[in-house]
């Protein structure tokens, strides 16, 4: 390696990211709702994926005979208005607001992720074209573009999926957009450049990681708002259709019951809160982990 190359190389090397057991550990000190919060994700994620397989009730098995029961040894959270077990239906809709959340994270950063970076790093006319795009779909609310594809699709799940991802994608590309501009003007980058890297490689292998902190930060806190969604839908009627359940769906099942059972409503509204709030503090968490600016801590 010639003399004029080591330097390059050495910027260049600054790029690689840096081991975040250290970022971790300071996140976890600094902030002290972390790991409860990650206990009731944990609990809520694990609660949907196992009761639903290893409830012997299915969500739909109806008994009449055992209607607004409270809660029992073989009904943990008692029964509906048609006898179903409320734990295996509550369990079953959280199975769905996960889902949907994540596949819709998914489609944004599959999307927003790949127009925001190339919008970023070619500039001039298409970044110019890209961002008026972008401009343009963030002027439909996500509960908008809901009601318009409900019109021509149907209401369903596959209709609230299309829709929040539509919504989102254009926040997700205008943040990956903002740093690549920043990033794609340092050393590391000419440097890489000099050395002959193609722009694929610069994309992927110097802006592509460097933006990755910031695209799971901003994923993780989505899901929140992205099942709050969700569920406001299905409670509107234009998501996850009956009999299949959904909070939303338990939510909206149960208000001509709120005086007679309200734990109907209770518990799905309960739950719904406790997820979208620890999965707001687990994003602040991850937020903090993943800083560049506290690299090398420990």
């Amino acid at each position: 390696m010639t003399a004029q190359a080591a330097p390059l190389a050495a910027v260049a090397a600054a790029a690689r990211p840096a081991p975040r057991s250290g970022r971790l550990r300071l996140a976890l000190r600094r902030d002290r709702t972390l790991v409860p919060a990650a206990l009731i994700l944990g609990l809520i994620v694990a609660g949907s994926l196992l009761i639903p397989v290893l409830s012997p009730y299915r969500y739909d098995q109806q008994s009449l005979d055992h209607t607004f029961e409270g809660p029992t040894a073989r009904h943990w959270l008692g029964t509906d208005q048609y006898g179903r077990d409320l734990l295996t239906r509550l369990a079953h809709g959280g199975r769905i607001s996960l889902v949907v959340g994540v596949v819709t994270v998914l489609a944004e950063i599959l999307l927003g992720g790949v127009l925001g970076g190339i919008a970023g790093y070619a500039g001039g006319l298409l970044d110019e074209w890209l961002m008026r795009l972008t401009d343009m779909m963030l002027a439909f609310p996500a509960l908008l573009l809901a009601l318009l594809l409900a019109a021509m699709l149907g209401p369903g799940t596959l209709t609230v999926v299309v829709a929040l991802a539509l919504a989102g994608w254009p926040a997700m590309a205008r943040t990956v957009r903002g740093e690549v501009l920043a990033l794609k003007g340092r050393e590391f980058v000419v440097a890489a450049r000099a050395q002959g890297a193609s722009a694929s490689r610069v994309l992927l292998r110097h802006l592509a990681l460097n933006t990755l902190h910031l695209i799971v930060v901003r994923a993780t806190l989505d899901i929140g708002p992205i099942i709050l969604t969700e569920a406001t839908l299905s409670f509107l009627g234009l998501g996850v259709q009956r009999p299949t359940p959904s909070w939303g769906v338990l939510i909206a099942d149960s208000f001509q019951y709120l005086q007679s059972a309200p734990a109907l409503a209770i518990i799905p509204c309960t739950t719904l809160s406790a997820a979208i709030l620890a999965l707001n503090f687990v994003g602040e968490g991850v937020a903090e982990a993943m800083d560049p600016s506290v690299r090398g801590a420990s």
